[in-house]
């Protein structure tokens, strides 16, 4: 059997992916996924398209999104593939290292308001310098 021969069916993929065949058309839809080959209307993928799949979950594990996948996947080859590869991974570095300051900060905070001895809530003083400050944006809501 040539392994590049579209034979396999969204069921084949789904369960050698581990994936819902919702999922598969749906990167399908998010141009992620090459549009497959239809035999008497049904899909047909190729071995590829296992591990294209393969490769989006795993970019989606490391919390890159579509479009980071979709770049990745018309990325050309070679050096200038690994250089994107680095840009990439390079964006990721940077979030993650906001996240665990931003965690971190969350950590001191709890940590030190569990020993908070105040009677009411109008004199804590971490409330009360919550309220001096303005209200953090939806994104960067965990930043102190």
């Amino acid at each position: 059997m040539n392994t590049k021969s579209p034979s396999l069916s969204i069921g084949d993929v789904a369960a050698a992916t581990g994936l819902r065949t919702s999922a598969i058309r749906y990167y399908e839809e998010a141009g992620v996924l090459p549009r497959p080959v239809r035999v008497s209307g049904k899909r047909r993928y190729d071995s590829e398209t296992i591990d294209r799949l393969t490769l989006i979950r795993f970019c989606s594990r490391l919390g890159m999104s579509l479009a980071d996948v979709r770049g990745l996947m018309a990325a050309p080859r070679g050096r200038r593939a690994k250089d994107h590869w680095r840009q990439l991974v390079d964006g990721k570095l940077g979030e993650i290292r906001e996240l665990v300051n931003a965690a971190q900060g969350v950590e001191r905070i709890l940590r030190e308001s569990r020993e908070c001895d105040c009677v009411t809530l109008a004199s804590c003083s971490f409330l009360v310098d919550e309220r001096a400050k303005p209200p953090p944006s939806r994104r960067r809501a965990l930043r102190f």
